[in-house]
């Protein structure tokens, strides 16, 4: 195979590491005018049990936010999580540990409600597709917000945009982030 992986993806750092408890994430817009779908990874470090963060998605007409709305996406094989009680114990999972985990969220909807990440390392990975935003009405952009858990935690946005309509090799891609 010769392609290169950066042909096939294009990684969008969505929001630096930050306390999500004094600043709760507002993610950036991605387009997804050229890119079939999007894997969104919310990082997170050790926090306070009880106190999980709660990613939401939105979708808008452009990267600028326009007409934003929430987008009902995230279901059963759409939301995979991963973690640990630390990191060291995060780190030291096995070829039988080092697994992902299905979540099971019967009903699409814009926010999956964690239960019990507060006291966890890991990530969560929630996949959405171009087809499920509101084309008919040119909404094309996604965003995904993290809430404030009330207690110290940190985390980071990564989106992964996959499936590029135009692959080519990675300095030509056309970038996600402007319309």
């Amino acid at each position: 195979m010769s392609e290169k992986m950066l042909e096939r993806i294009f990684p969008v750092l969505g929001c630096e590491p930050v306390d999500l408890d004094t600043a709760a994430i507002t993610g950036d817009y991605v387009s997804l005018k050229n890119y079939g779908r999007v894997l969104i990874i919310l990082g997170y470090g050790d926090g306070t049990a009880g106190k999980d963060p709660q990613p939401s998605i939105y979708q808008a007409t452009d990267v600028t936010g326009t007409d934003a709305k929430v987008l009902n996406a995230l279901e059963t094989g759409r939301i995979y999580r991963m973690d640990a009680a630390t990191y060291a114990a995060y780190a030291a999972l096995t070829s039988s540990t080092f697994v992902w985990t299905k979540v099971t969220q019967a009903t699409a909807d814009e926010a999956y409600a964690v239960a019990d990440n507060g006291e966890a390392v890991g990530m969560i990975c929630l996949e959405i597709r171009r087809d499920d935003l509101d084309t008919t009405n040119n909404f094309d952009c996604i965003r995904c917000d993290v809430s404030d858990p009330g207690a110290a935690k940190v985390g980071f946005l990564l989106y992964i945009l996959g499936d590029p309509d135009y692959p080519s090799a990675p300095e030509l891609m056309k970038a996600p982030i402007v319309d």
